[in-house]
């Protein structure tokens, strides 16, 4: 230890003795030189369980303590419920013989405590974007909560880069500083950064302070297995679908393991047959189910079992994905390729967490009765899984983080926001300049800020009076009164399922009485409907449902697009397949090569073009094919194969695609569902500028060099 373990209060220097910690790690000492002797923001991009949670909280902690302030001192924000539950148990064992109280704020959080906290603002408050944007609504709340804040801290910090609730909370940020007149220092944490530097600059978007980056290189080594499973069509199916349930059940039964699953309907369907399988084993295992449409307290039920070492096999989404401790964990097998190589690093991270070995098996399941986007004979699902494990484990490589560079649909909130909370008479050149500063809206020009106010003056989501006060217009109140406005994301209606009249969780639609849904690992029947609620009992053993939960899969790099090329190209051999999965890479490359799926393949109609791009690059290509004369795009698989008809040779049309990535502006490959088919708030912005937003966000024209 250090002289830094001197400068920390006595109930925190007892804690450590407690735990046993004779010496910090690096990345806690390089964090406290910063944290202790500097004013600095710090970014913190360091392996799973490397301390990161201590490296930031235990000085935020003694600067409370030595210096109380005069309200909130310190603002952590998670980017889910679940973690900031588990944060919050850990920060209250620490502080419970301090007087530093920490109070949590999410939807799950009993009233009477934010309560407690409005009346009485002290300590720490851990909370998520949208319930901040409810307090940042109340300038008065603001300025009694936070005059004298010291630290946000933003736990994943990727997590947030890469949305737009990033970016609504980076206006949080600016709002709260501009309303309170504090400037808080910001700390960021992350496992799965490979750009610090672009993570710096959004860590000190709208402040003058510079940021040092404490980074660790992490473990991304570990015992990684994959797995093929091919389920046969016609009357083997049924035999098939029970041995792969029945390996699944091998790979868990008395282990303390997470089944990450890409969607919540896979989840339930995984859950509810592993159940099933471990019951006819004779098993004494426990399954449970965690995704973000279960009631609070069926999460909590998983997250109990996994901290608890009951060993359990908790079939999950992303829901468990970050951050939070889950104690010592002995693998992880995840259902399907990974998209990414930032999510695969952040699950296999959930082993490991006690000094054992990091663990992930990959199952990737080809179902011969069901559709796939793979060319004939080529498994893609396993070239994913092998090009993503293969760049994530062995290259330690994850994907640039993006943002949306013209969020307008944030602008549009945001302008209703400041109105809001708006103290006194707020003219365009006020409001203009007030969102004009926020950095999520540095690339959207002065008049793109005046179409947008235009609009919504003429669709009535604003109000100009004569001496050009602006107010929030009759349109826009019932929007910005309304439960959902603090959320930037669009949540489809939803019903609540309850068994004896306790909720369970939600289902998207609105079931019928008599209906079957698919909830919490079971199938239940609706034997009553309410307003916004349905009543259920549980259906008869045998019985099937699926209930469908909207989401679009995430986007493709063409570094892993890249790296799939090449693991079929080559005779590469990783060690890491089972014998299945072997077979299955040497029949693929086999029918890649004897296929001619490189490139443009011929076909009777015209040609099958294989552009091995990430997705936006794809989506871009197949739109300026569709726009190309004497061409017409017959079917497409993002973003694997376009299929075109045509009498055009590939020479003329790889010639007609540079020329129009040449001639052409982007917002002319816009369609119209694109611009009806996007965010929660969009749908208030003119037409032009969703098109422009679309372009910008969503399509890339390099496809061509």
């Amino acid at each position: 230890m250090t002289d830094h373990f001197d400068r920390m209060p006595a109930f925190v220097r007892e804690r450590i003795h407690a735990e046993g910690w004779t010496s910090w790690r690096g990345v806690q000492e390089d964090s406290f030189d910063v944290l202790f002797d500097t004013d600095e923001h710090l970014l913190i991009t360091a392996g799973t369980s490397s301390g990161k949670t201590e490296a930031a909280m235990l000085p935020v902690v003694t600067s409370l303590y030595n210096d109380r302030p005069a309200g909130v001192g310190a603002l952590y924000v998670g980017p889910t419920k679940a973690l900031i539950d588990d944060q919050f148990a850990r920060l209250d064992r620490l502080l419970r013989d301090s007087p530093i109280p920490v109070t949590g704020w999410h939807g799950d959080i009993a009233k009477a405590s934010k309560d407690r906290m409005r009346e009485h603002p002290e300590g720490i408050l851990q909370i998520t974007p949208e319930s901040l944007q409810g307090v940042v609504c109340d300038p008065e709340l603001v300025r009694r909560m936070f005059p004298d804040l010291r630290f946000v801290v933003i736990d994943e910090v990727h997590s947030f880069m890469a949305s737009d609730r990033g970016l609504q909370l980076l206006c949080e940020l600016a709002s709260i500083e501009r309303i309170a007149g504090c400037s808080p220092r910001r700390i960021g944490l992350s496992a799965t950064l490979s750009d610090t530097a672009a993570a710096s600059d959004w860590l000190r978007a709208g402040t003058e302070r510079r940021v040092s980056v404490v980074s660790s290189p992490g473990d991304t080594s570990g015992r990684i297995g994959v797995k093929h499973v091919r389920i046969p069509a016609g009357e083997d199916r049924k035999a098939a679908v029970l041995a792969y349930y029945k390996e699944l059940h091998r790979l868990t039964d008395g282990y303390s393991c997470i089944v990450f699953t890409n969607s919540r309907g896979s989840a339930e369907r995984t859950a509810r047959s592993l159940e099933k399988v471990s019951k006819a084993e004779g098993s004494q295992g426990t399954v449970r189910i965690h995704h973000g449409s279960l009631s609070a307290s069926l999460r909590h039920d998983a997250e109990a079992d996994l901290k608890g070492g009951r060993r359990p096999t908790v079939v999950a989404t992303s829901t468990l994905e970050l951050g939070m401790d889950v104690g010592g964990l002995d693998r992880v097998v995840q259902i399907g390729a990974p998209y990414t190589c930032s999510s695969m690093l952040q699950r296999m991270g959930r082993t490991g967490r006690r000094g054992g070995r990091r663990e992930m098996v990959i199952v990737c399941l080809d179902d011969d009765s069901k559709w796939s986007p793979s060319p004939p004979g080529v498994s893609m699902e396993l070239i994913r899984a092998i090009a993503v494990a293969d760049l994530a484990v062995r290259g330690g490589w994850t994907e640039p983080i993006r943002q949306d560079p013209l969020p307008f649909g944030l602008l549009y909130h945001q302008m209703l926001t400041y109105l809001k909370g708006a103290e006194h008479d707020v003219r365009w050149p006020e409001l203009r300049d007030a969102m004009l500063a926020m950095w999520p809206f540095r690339n959207v020009s002065e008049e793109e800020a005046r179409e947008l106010a235009r609009h919504m003056l003429s669709e009535g989501h604003l109000q100009r009076m004569g001496d050009g006060t602006l107010l929030i217009g009759l349109k826009a109140e019932p929007i910005v009164n309304g439960k959902d406005f603090a959320s930037v994301f669009e949540v489809p209606a939803e019903t609540e399922v309850r068994v004896g009249g306790e909720s369970i969780g939600t289902v998207q639609g609105r079931p019928k009485e008599g209906a079957l849904v698919s909830l919490a690992g079971k199938v239940w029947t609706v034997y009553r409907t309410g307003d916004g609620y349905v009543e259920v009992r549980e259906a008869p053993a045998d019985s099937v449902a699926e209930s469908k939960w909207e989401s679009r899969p995430p986007d493709v790099d063409d570094r892993v697009m890249s790296r799939m090329r090449e693991v079929l190209l080559s005779d590469e051999r990783f060690p890491w397949l089972d014998s299945a999965a072997k077979a299955e890479l040497q029949a693929s490359r086999s029918a890649f090569r004897d296929g001619g799926f490189d490139g443009y393949l011929e076909t009777p109609a015209g040609y099958t073009i294989f552009p091995w791009v990430g997705t936006r690059r794809f989506e871009a290509m197949r739109r300026a094919l569709a726009d190309m004369d004497g061409v017409e795009v017959l079917a497409h698989a993002s973003p694997y194969w376009i299929a075109v008809r045509t009498q055009r040779s590939q020479g003329q049309l790889e010639q007609g695609l540079r020329n129009i990535v040449r001639s052409s502006d982007e917002e002319d490959f816009v369609l119209q569902e694109d611009v009806e088919d996007m965010g929660k708030f969009e749908r208030f912005v003119p037409e032009g500028l969703r098109a422009r937003e679309f372009a910008a966000d969503r399509l890339d024209f390099r496809f061509v060099e």
